[in-house]
C-alpha cells in the first residue's frame, strides 16, 4: 500500500519513494521529496504567484520527459490554479504551487518547477524580475559563463540595476534582475539590447544567435527567455540531468573565483547547508522596493514577443531549453500522463 502523508492537513499519497530517479547517484524518489521539503522555505518564494510549467522525469533523466503547462490530470481540488492567457488571446489553467502540500504533491509526480518573469497579480507579461540565460557551447563550460556573466553585472549596474546569479543546474548560469513592473516586451526589448552589447564588447566569446554552427567554444546569452509565454528553471528546483543538480543561488565571489566546473556544480545534498549559511541569496527578488527601473527610452519588442525568429534567436533550445512554447510538449514518445504517481 502506497504511504499517505499528511501535510498542514492535505492528505497525499507517495508512490514509489524507494525508485532510483538518478542512477549516477542512486537518489530515489524519496530523497528528492525530502529534498524539496527541507528546502521549501526558500524555494516557495520563488513559486508563489507565478504559473508553473512542469518538465517531468518520471523515469529518471534518461527516461521519457515531457513538458507541461496544463495541470496534470489528478490535480487536487486544493491545489491553487490560475486563468492565462496563451497564444491568440486563449486562456487556459495553469498550476501555482502557493504552499508546503502544492509543493510536495508536485514533487510526487517528478519534476522541474519552471516560472515566468510575472506574478498573476500583477497580471500576465507584466515582469518583477529579468533573466539572462548563459548557455556555453562545448568545450566552453560555465568557467567562460563566469567572464559573461561578471560583464553583464557591470553593464546593468551601469543602468542602475543589481544582478544576482544562480547556476542553471545543467550548463551554465542564470542573471537574475529585479525590476519596476514592466511589460515583458520591455523587458525582452532590454535584455535583447544587452546580449548584442555583450557580443559586440566580446566577439571571440558571446553568441547572440542560437545557430548551431556558432556555438563550440562560445556562450550564448539567452535574453528569449524574458519573453511572457516563456519559463526559466526555478531557483532550488532539481534538474532533470544525471546527478540530482539543483538551480542553486550563488554569491558573486563564487562566480569570480570559479575555475572548474565542479566548484559551481551543487546537488541536493549541498543545499540545506548553502541555506543554513547564506539564506536566500535570491531573496532581494522577493521585496519589491528592490525593483528598479529600466532605462528610459527603451523600445518595445514585437507583438508575439518572439524576438528574432527569423535570425534564429530564441527558438528554444537554450540551456533550460527555453521551455515555456506550447501547452503541453512531449520530449519523448508518448504522452504517458499515466506517470503522475511514479
Amino acid at each position: 500500500m502506497s504511504p499517505i502523508a499528511e501535510v498542514e492537513g492535505r492528505r497525499i499519497t507517495l508512490r514509489n519513494l524507494d525508485k532510483v530517479i538518478h542512477p549516477a547517484t542512486g537518489t530515489t524518489k524519496g530523497e528528492l521529496l525530502h529534498y524539496l521539503a527541507s528546502t521549501a522555505d526558500a524555494l516557495l518564494g520563488h513559486l508563489r504567484g507565478r504559473p508553473l510549467a512542469f518538465l517531468r522525469y518520471p523515469d529518471g533523466p534518461d527516461g521519457q520527459k515531457f513538458f507541461t503547462k496544463n495541470p496534470p490530470p489528478g490535480t487536487p481540488s486544493w491545489v491553487t490554479t490560475a486563468e492565462v492567457t496563451r497564444h491568440k488571446g486563449e486562456t487556459a489553467r495553469q498550476v501555482v504551487i502557493q504552499d508546503l502540500p502544492s509543493l510536495m504533491w508536485s514533487a510526487n509526480l517528478v519534476v522541474e518547477l519552471h516560472t515566468p518573469m510575472w506574478r498573476i497579480d500583477q497580471g500576465v507579461g507584466i515582469a518583477d524580475r529579468l533573466v539572462f540565460d548563459l548557455d556555453p557551447g562545448p568545450p566552453a563550460t560555465i568557467v567562460d559563463c563566469r567572464v559573461v556573466a561578471v560583464w553583464l553585472r557591470e553593464r546593468l549596474a551601469d543602468d542602475g540595476l543589481t544582478a544576482y546569479a544562480k547556476t542553471s543546474g545543467s550548463k551554465g548560469l542564470h542573471l537574475l534582475v529585479p525590476v519596476e513592473p514592466t511589460s515583458s516586451r520591455r523587458t525582452t526589448a532590454y535584455a535583447r539590447r544587452l546580449a548584442l552589447e555583450a557580443a559586440n564588447a566580446m566577439p571571440d566569446l558571446v553568441i547572440r544567435k542560437m545557430t548551431r554552427s556558432l556555438r563550440p567554444g562560445k556562450v550564448y546569452v539567452d535574453f528569449s527567455q524574458n519573453a511572457a509565454a516563456k519559463t526559466t528553471a526555478a531557483p532550488y528546483t532539481p534538474r532533470a540531468v544525471p546527478e540530482p543538480a539543483v538551480s542553486a543561488p550563488v554569491t558573486w565571489e563564487e562566480v569570480e573565483a570559479c575555475g572548474d566546473p565542479a566548484a559551481l556544480t551543487f546537488l541536493i545534498d549541498d543545499i540545506p547547508a548553502r541555506l543554513d549559511r547564506h539564506g536566500d541569496l535570491l531573496a532581494p527578488l522577493l521585496d519589491p522596493a528592490e525593483g528598479r527601473p529600466l532605462p528610459t527610452g527603451e523600445a518595445e519588442a514585437g507583438e508575439d514577443e518572439g524576438l528574432g525568429q527569423s535570425d534564429d534567436e530564441g527558438n528554444g533550445q537554450g540551456d533550460n531549453e527555453d521551455l515555456g512554447q506550447g501547452d503541453d510538449e512531449d520530449l519523448g514518445p508518448g504522452d504517458d500522463e499515466g506517470a503522475a504517481d511514479r
